[in-house]
């Protein structure tokens, strides 16, 4: 009888649900496995809090330096520019000949002819070339002139790049075709936010730029921050209102300065190689239009000929300041690198250690039915629940740490361009460096579980392990490791201190104490150059009237502040030899500088009130000059140019050495002028030489300022020592994080140390009872235990001390006065961790001393 419709729908209902049923059993089943070894690891780590509160943090510590320092590099090496496909842009360069002249920039710099040239000879490989030049300029919005950082663009900057405007519209060609008849003006969008509140009112509203009234036409996107994201831009202004943003210098008719950055974006389909080889032809001819203008002999012209054009990646903007961070992070990179795996191999030696405790409870398991995967599966639950806590932890670290890295660089436009809290990349770097960590430090414990053999296990009292001795051949070889790289760490502490007060040792050739610094620029105010010259000599005047002030003077380019401006020069009596190219440091200094700033004056006179514009032109030099240009005879009275023409400048005065851009200058010809014969003055930095601490003395210096005209803004005022301090701050910077990591390594593997000597002290317990009941001396059992760790120590120092050669000889670059393989730094280094490693193993040996031979005997 075949059963009815309703009948065989019922059962396969009953059946589908039954295998529903199955399904979600064994959905539940394989999910008991995991859920059950998670809520059994939280329970034995919450029984276990000192221990886990030891692990968490080593590992918290290595992975939040970790992510502090990958913050850094994620935002100054590996960023792209926030724009439509950023790998179609390139960068302009010149490989060559230059031309002469000005030259505020180098092979990456044109001038601006050059750039009208190669912009309207596109051959059709890119869909735009545009330039851009950046300056400090004086703001004037409703309050007190405050300084911002202006991005000259040509007009078709924001149309290249791809970028739009977040309310009214960027610049375009229009705005840049006539000679200042375009005032306006395009701010940054974080600008927007810090100067304006973010006031969408802000659209068609007039600011002074350098007192030139320019209206507001737009706001760019957000995170744009210009061509160079190191240095975010504040303003956008068009090339045609150069002469606003710098009133001082023009030169955009001039083919000898150059100055320009020039980028430009490829077309679809379009290869680098590709677009550099149509570039040629173009490029050719702006060095035959530069020759026209500035004729010179065959032989330079076929040379000049010869420069080529090459294009280089730009999808991560202008990477001046890239480049002075590169090596650095690398470094330190690799040393918070170090400092993680010290941390993994701590805790892998703890977790080590806790398996071999917990050798019984395993045996249990197994004699249960357990199989060994699931042991496995239940210590790598347990390194992934400290895994987890120690990356969140990290992270918390890093969100605190990021501030303080980011307070150790001067220069603010970083600090600005680098948020201090993490976003997804650092969230994604720091959960997979986590994940890893849990796997560097989670396999031997793992692996050694798996490999517990049950009977030899269930037979001891104690529960020791069969593989005893082999986990403690591990733990042995990884505190080994430990030490070598703590040890590694130490001698690149000492190597970058050692550097560094090295550097700072350095005679700059001035008196560098109770200085203070601040700088105003008038020709941004629209200031004639009598008018300037006039304000520079009533400032100097009412500075000196300040009480306590010693002496004051001026420079137009601040000392030790990274500026190495230097120019091509004549000097009578002294002929060339054949491509010698004959340069000189320069800087334009006010009257009385050389005795302000404490510089001996080694023969003749320095510079007066009556060396003013009008006067006969005078010059001062340095021993560096005189020795390359007059080494048996004296300099004064003597002649040069400046640039090219006849000698017209005598030479008045002769003055000690001194270091003009930074403490690793070495010794070359330099010359001052006087400030008061500047036909075009700009900046001046003025120094104040008080009897007291001259930071106190920057209140009256701004109200002097402040009484001959109030406009005007007082910016840079700091003490020379911080200046100092600011231009070398990489060398501070890896001196004291390598300290921090150096110190850190020590006390990781101090730990270390003192866990072996612990474990062996409990595995060693019965073998130490019997040696004293056996008479053994306390001191020969002091012995036993000091020895192990130090042979320990010494295993690590044999590893330890080539790499670290090897470390110094990567480093060496950045160091300074010393060698990579300084002895010195390496005996101290090894002194230190020596005498570490002895007090590690010194408390767990003590204790050893004081066991009870009867007990001993009895707990076995």
């Amino acid at each position: 009888m075949r059963p009815s419709s309703r009948t065989s729908r019922s059962v396969g209902e009953a059946g589908s649900r039954a295998a529903a049923l199955n399904r979600k059993a064994l959905g539940l089943l394989l999910l008991d496995g995991p859920l059950r070894d998670l809520r059994y690891v939280l329970r034995t780590l919450r029984r276990a809090p000192g221990f886990a509160a030891i692990v968490v943090t080593c590992l918290a510590l290595g992975i939040g330096a970790n992510a502090a320092i990958f913050t850094l590099v994620d935002h100054m090496l590996l960023r792209v520019l926030p724009v439509p496909d950023p790998g179609r842009l390139v960068l302009f360069k010149w490989h060559g000949s230059f031309i002469g002249g000005s030259s505020r920039g180098w092979t990456d710099s044109f001038s601006y002819p050059a750039y009208v040239d190669l912009r309207d000879e596109n051959p059709g490989v890119f869909t735009g070339i545009a330039a851009r030049h950046q300056e400090s300029v004086d703001v004037e919005a409703g309050g007190p002139a405050q300084r911002a950082v202006v991005e000259l663009v040509s007009g078709n900057y924001f149309a290249v790049l791809g970028v739009g405007a977040a309310i009214g519209r960027t610049l375009t060609p229009e705005d840049d075709r006539v000679i200042d008849a375009s005032p306006y003006v395009v701010l940054g969008y974080e600008y927007w936010q810090r100067r304006f509140g973010g006031d969408p009112s802000v659209l068609n509203r007039t600011i002074d730029v350098n007192s030139r009234p320019m209206t507001v036409v737009g706001v760019t996107q957000r995170a744009f921050g210009g061509f160079e994201p190191l240095s975010p831009s504040d303003l956008y202004v068009p090339m045609a209102m150069k002469s606003a943003v710098t009133p001082t210098w023009d030169d955009r008719k001039r083919r000898d300065s150059i100055w320009l950055k020039i980028f430009a974006r490829m077309r679809p389909g379009v290869a680098p190689l590709e677009a550099a080889t149509a570039m040629a032809l173009p490029y050719r001819h702006v060095l035959q239009n530069d020759l026209s203008v500035f004729p010179h002999d065959s032989h330079f012209s076929q040379r000049y000929l010869m420069t080529r054009l090459e294009l280089r990646d730009a999808s991560q903007g202008l990477g001046g300041m890239r480049g002075l961070f590169a090596k650095p992070l690398e470094i330190l990179f690799a040393m918070v690198g170090a400092l993680l795996l010290i941390a993994c191999v701590n805790v892998a030696s703890l977790l080590i250690t806790r398996v071999t405790g917990r050798q019984k409870e395993l045996a249990i398991r197994l004699s249960l039915g357990a199989a060994r995967g699931s042991l496995i599966r239940l210590l790598m639950t347990e390194t992934l629940v400290i895994a987890i806590a120690s990356g969140a932890l990290g992270l918390l670290l890093s969100y605190l740490t990021i501030p303080l890295l980011l307070g150790m660089l001067p220069y603010e436009r970083i600090s600005s361009a680098i948020p201090s809290a993490p976003d997804w990349q650092v969230f994604t770097f720091t959960g997979g460096l986590a994940l890893l960590t849990a796997l560097a430090f989670g396999i031997a414990p793992g692996f050694l579980a798996g490999r517990t053999k049950l009977a030899p296990t269930l037979k001891t009292e104690t529960g020791a392990s069969s593989l005893a001795v082999g986990q403690a051949r591990l733990r042995k070889l990884l505190i080994a490791g430990q030490v070598a790289l703590s040890l590694l760490l130490l001698i690149g502490a000492g190597l970058f201190a050692r550097s560094l007060h090295e550097l700072f040792a350095v005679d700059s050739g001035m008196e560098t104490n109770r200085l203070l610094a601040c700088s105003l620029d008038p020709s941004l105010h629209m200031y004639p150059p009598a008018h300037a010259l006039r304000l520079f000599k009533d400032l100097q005047s009412g500075l000196r009237g300040v009480p306590g002030v010693l002496s004051a003077s001026g420079a137009s380019f601040p000392l030790l502040a990274g500026d190495n401006w230097q120019n091509g020069i004549v000097v009578e009596g002294y002929h060339p030899g054949n491509g010698e190219s004959v340069n000189a440091g320069w800087n334009k200094v006010m009257p009385g500088f050389f005795s302000t700033m404490g510089v001996p004056l080694l023969a003749g006179r320095e510079f007066s009130d009556r060396d003013v514009e009008g006067a006969p032109r005078v010059v001062v030099v340095n021993e560096a000059f005189v020795k390359k240009f007059f080494p048996r005879e004296s300099p004064i009275g003597r002649r040069l140019a400046i640039g090219e023409g006849p000698p017209n400048i005598e030479i008045v005065g002769v003055v000690k050495n001194l270091k003009s851009g930074d403490l690793r200058d070495a010794a070359r010809p330099f010359t001052f002028t006087p400030a008061l014969q500047d036909a075009q003055p700009g900046e001046m930095t003025f120094y104040v030489r008080s009897r007291r601490d001259p930071l106190g003395a920057a209140r009256e210096v701004r109200q002097v300022v402040k009484r001959l005209d109030s406009s005007l803004p007082v910016f840079g005022v700091k003490t020379l020592a911080v200046q100092i301090d600011e231009t070398h701050f990489i060398d501070r910077l890896f001196a004291a994080l390598a300290a921090a990591f150096g110190l850190l390594a020590t006390l990781l593997a101090a730990m270390g140390l003192y866990g072996v000597a612990a474990f062996a002290v409990a595995r060693r317990t019965h073998e130490i009872g019997i040696r004293v009941a056996l008479g053994a001396d306390r001191g020969n059992v002091l012995r036993l235990i000091l020895r192990e760790v130090l042979l320990l120590c010494a295993a690590g120092v044999v590893i330890g001390v080539p790499a670290a050669l090897a470390l110094g000889r990567m480093v060496e670059s950045q160091l300074y006065g010393i060698k990579g393989s300084d002895p010195a730094v390496v005996a101290v280094a090894v002194g230190v961790i020596s005498v570490v490693c002895a007090l590690a193993g010194l408390i767990p040996a003590r204790r050893a001393t004081q066991i009870d031979p009867m007990a001993a005997l009895r707990a076995n």
